[in-house]
C-alpha cells in the first residue's frame, strides 16, 4: 500500500500523471519497496532519490537539486560573508576532488593569525580523518560560528609528522572585486564571480577608490568568471552605460527587456577582458558593453552559457535550480553555445594548463607525488589494482592574500598587456 503522506507530497501533480502506465508503475514500485523490501525503508531517502532521478532524467547540466546542507552553504556564499577561518582550499587531485590543500590565506584572517600556511594539506578536522574527504566536505567541517574553535591537522611540506593548529573562527567577507593601478594611470579591476549579492557594492567602492587615485582609463577583467546572479551582472553593466539595452531575457512565451536605469557616472575609456572560462553574467556584461560601443572586448571567445536558471527553495530546506530562460545581447545575438567573440582575439597565456596522468604497476595503497619543474603539484593514491589517475589544473595566475588588492603580471599576461597598450595609445591620441 502507498501511504497517505507519500500521496500528499505529490498532491500538486494531476491525477493524469499517476493514471498513466509509467505513473502507476512508479506507485507500484514504491508500494513494493514499502511492503516487501528486506530492510527498513526511509520515505525521506526515497523521496529525495525520486527528486534527483526526476531531474537527472532531463539530462540538463543547468538543472539540479541541492541538499539542505548545500543550499545553506550556497545562501551563505551569496550573502557576501561567512563564518570560518579565511583560507582558500583546493584539491590537489581534481579527478577525485581529494587531497585538499590551502592555496591562499587572507591577510589578517583567523587562519593567518593561527599559523595556517599556503601548501598545508588537510589530514584532520576536529579529530576526524579527512584525507579522503572532498573539498566541499572539508569546507562544511571547517566553517562554523564566529568565536568557536576548530582543530586542524595538516601535512606540511618539509615538516615531519602532522602539524596541529587550533583556529578561532571569525566572520569572513567574500570579496570578488579586486583592483590596482597600472603604469600610465590605467585602472585595473577584476570581478572573479557574480555569485555574491555584494558584487555591485564592491564594484562601486573599488571604482571610487580608483578614481580617487587619478586613473584615466579602465581595464575590466572578467576572465575565469563563471557568472552568478543576473541582477548583479545587470547592475555592473549599468554603471558603465548612460543609455541603451543591457540584455533581453527570453522565457517561455515572453521576452523581457532590461535596459539602463540611470546615467553612468563612470565614463572613462575602458576595455573588457574575457577568455573561454568567462560565462553567463560575464557574457551579459561583455555583450552589453560591446553592443553599445562602450568598450573594446579583448581576449578569447567566451564559454557560451546564454541560459539562466530559476531557484526554488523547497520545504525540506533543499533547493531546486532549473533552466527557465535564455539571454540575448542588446543586438539580439544569442549567447548560448555561441559566446561573445572579442573585438581583438588573443589567446590567454595565463589560462591554467591541465596536467592529466594515468599509470599502473605501483603497489596498492601507495601515495605518489607528481613533480613538475622540481615542485610538487599534487599527489595520487594507488588503487587496489595498482592504478592511478591524476587531473590537476596548473594555476598560472598570481593570487593576492589581501582581499580587494589585485596582483597582475604585465610581462606574462598577453591579454592584459594588449589591453594596457590599447588604453595608453588612446590616451596618447587624446593629448
Amino acid at each position: 500500500m502507498v501511504n497517505a503522506q507519500f500521496l500528499r507530497d505529490f498532491s500538486g501533480l494531476s491525477e493524469e500523471v499517476f493514471s498513466s502506465p509509467t505513473g502507476r508503475a512508479f506507485l507500484q514500485a514504491y508500494g513494493a519497496l514499502k511492503a516487501g523490501y528486506l530492510n527498513e525503508t526511509d520515505d525521506e531517502v526515497l523521496l529525495q532519490g525520486a527528486i534527483e532521478g526526476m531531474l537527472g532524467a532531463l539530462e540538463d547540466p543547468y538543472t539540479s537539486y541541492a541538499t539542505p546542507e548545500q543550499a545553506a552553504q550556497d545562501a551563505e556564499n551569496r550573502s557576501g560573508s561567512f563564518e570560518g577561518i579565511g583560507a582558500v582550499l583546493q584539491p590537489r587531485n581534481r579527478a577525485t576532488d581529494t587531497v585538499v590543500e590551502v592555496i591562499n590565506v587572507y591577510s589578517g584572517s583567523p587562519a593567518e593569525e593561527a599559523g595556517v600556511q599556503v601548501g598545508d594539506i588537510f589530514v584532520e578536522v576536529d579529530g576526524v580523518d579527512v584525507q579522503e574527504a572532498t573539498t566541499q566536505e572539508i569546507v562544511r567541517m571547517v566553517r562554523g560560528p564566529a568565536g568557536s574553535e576548530v582543530r586542524l591537522g595538516f601535512r606540511r611540506p618539509g615538516v615531519e609528522g602532522v602539524v596541529y593548529i587550533t583556529v578561532t573562527r571569525g566572520s569572513i567577507a567574500i570579496v570578488d572585486v579586486e583592483s590596482t593601478v597600472l603604469e600610465g594611470g590605467v585602472g585595473y579591476l577584476s570581478i572573479s564571480s557574480f555569485a555574491n549579492e555584494r558584487v555591485h557594492d564592491q564594484l562601486t567602492e573599488q571604482l571610487e577608490n580608483l578614481k580617487a587615485r587619478g586613473i584615466t582609463s579602465l581595464i575590466l577583467d572578467l576572465r575565469n568568471n563563471g557568472g552568478g546572479l543576473l541582477d548583479q551582472g545587470v547592475r555592473v553593466a549599468d554603471e558603465f552605460l548612460s543609455e541603451g539595452d543591457i540584455v533581453f531575457q527570453r522565457a517561455r512565451g515572453v521576452t523581457q527587456r532590461l535596459a539602463t536605469a540611470d546615467p553612468a557616472w563612470f565614463d572613462l575609456p575602458m576595455v573588457v577582458l574575457v577568455n573561454r572560462n568567462s560565462a553567463s553574467a560575464s557574457e551579459i556584461v561583455a555583450g552589453a558593453l560591446q553592443d553599445n560601443g562602450r568598450a573594446t572586448v579583448i581576449g578569447e571567445e567566451t564559454f557560451g552559457k546564454g541560459v539562466g536558471q530559476s531557484v526554488v527553495s523547497l520545504s525540506n530546506g533543499g533547493q531546486l535550480v532549473y533552466l527557465s530562460f535564455e539571454w540575448l545581447t542588446p543586438s539580439r545575438r544569442s549567447i548560448n553555445e555561441q559566446g561573445i567573440t572579442p573585438d581583438v582575439l588573443i589567446e590567454d597565456a595565463l589560462l591554467s594548463d591541465v596536467l592529466t596522468l594515468q599509470g599502473q604497476g605501483a603497489r596498492p595503497g601507495q601515495t605518489i607525488e607528481i613533480v613538475v619543474d622540481g615542485e610538487v603539484v599534487g599527489t595520487a593514491e594507488i588503487d587496489d589494482e595498482g592504478n592511478f589517475t591524476f587531473f590537476q589544473p596548473l594555476n598560472n595566475r598570481p593570487d593576492s592574500a589581501v582581499q580587494g588588492e589585485a596582483l597582475v603580471d604585465l610581462e606574462a599576461d598577453t591579454i592584459l598587456r594588449r589591453a594596457h597598450h590599447e588604453l595608453l595609445s588612446l590616451q596618447a591620441q587624446a593629448r
